[in-house]
């Protein structure tokens, strides 16, 4: 039970972005800001900070390929972002202390580098069009508050139950 339950809350957490999306932010709004939830992706931080950079890596590569294989044509984009994503954020929360301003800075920081990844490979593809000044106020600032504000609301509960496994991987 202990093994399957980060995958499963990782995986509640894909599920919720899209049916965020769906329910909450219609195509047909009248707000000129793209939100875009990247719940998982919060959560797969949260595993590489706090677990091992080896957890978030294979979290950020099978999560990635799912929202590859799911929301784009091309496979590799996510993939590529999200584990690459989940590496670095897991070597610089190394050399800083772990606490809720540090965790929350590179929960913050860490969506912004999926997002300039997602946008610079779409970009350099010819997928994406959207110019950066368009790109960091539209979509990127509206981002950064949506992922920030889940990461305070998931902070204590979620980084309890990420010890939780660390000591039990410990112990193995």
């Amino acid at each position: 039970m202990k093994k399957i339950f980060l995958p499963f809350l990782i995986y509640l957490a894909f599920i919720s972005e899209s049916s965020l999306v769906q329910a909450f932010l219609p195509q047909d709004n009248s707000m000129d800001w793209q939100l875009v939830p990247r719940f998982s992706m919060v959560l797969i931080l949260f595993v590489a900070m706090y677990v091992n950079t080896t957890y978030g890596l294979l979290y950020g590569l099978a999560f990635g390929l799912l929202t590859d294989l799911l929301y784009t044509d091309i496979i590799g984009v996510y993939l590529f972002s999200m584990a690459a994503t989940a590496y670095i954020t897991s070597i610089f929360s190394r050399y800083l202390f772990g606490n809720l301003i540090v965790t929350l800075l590179l929960s913050v920081a860490g969506v912004s580098i999926l997002e300039f990844f997602v946008y610079g490979l779409n970009s350099l593809i010819g997928i994406s069009t959207q110019m950066l000044d368009v790109f960091l106020y539209k979509r990127l600032l509206p981002t950064l508050i949506l992922n920030g504000f889940f990461a305070i609301l998931i902070y204590y509960p979620f980084v309890k139950q990420l010890n939780q496994i660390k000591d039990t991987l410990k112990e193995n």
